[in-house]
């Protein structure tokens, strides 16, 4: 809301204007004296003077940061799927493959067990673990069934 106008005072020469200007917490007048001057009071409450922290019987307005997570799961799926490509590399895509369905099985466990693993929470706990659960025995179905890879 845009608390700012201009009035004409009336009995100053040449019909002189004033622009008052909104300002925080304080008054504007404008006198009719035959000049115009802009007064500004500045009032605070007690609660802007107060930036403490409060007692420890008044409830707090900030919320409290959240707790540090451990990234302990998401480094053991990266560890493992590193792995996987290594295997995969050396031993065969067959073995990589598998490798990466068994990444995957973790992946599921550590969202069931974890209260929220870091990295590894995507959507509610059940569409993860079914997710997880699925993609992995479709990769580790298609590893086995294909004949030549």
């Amino acid at each position: 809301m845009d608390l700012s106008e201009t009035r004409t005072a009336s009995g100053a020469p040449g019909g002189a204007t004033a622009l008052l200007e909104p300002v925080t917490a304080g008054t504007a007048t404008l006198e009719r004296t035959g000049e115009v001057r802009l007064t500004t009071t500045t009032t605070t409450t007690s609660q802007e003077l107060d930036r403490s922290e409060p007692s420890s019987g008044e409830a707090s307005d900030m919320t409290s940061p959240e707790p540090q997570r451990s990234n302990l799961a998401i480094w053991l799926v990266l560890l493992g799927v590193a792995l996987s490509v290594l295997l995969g590399m050396t031993a065969g895509a067959r073995v990589g493959a598998i490798g990466i369905g068994v990444v995957l099985v973790v992946c599921a466990i550590f969202r069931a067990v974890l209260d929220s693993p870091v990295g590894l929470v995507i959507r509610t706990r059940t569409v993860d673990i079914v997710l997880y659960g699925a993609t992995a025995v479709l990769i580790g179905v298609l590893a086995v069934a294909t004949p030549s890879i």
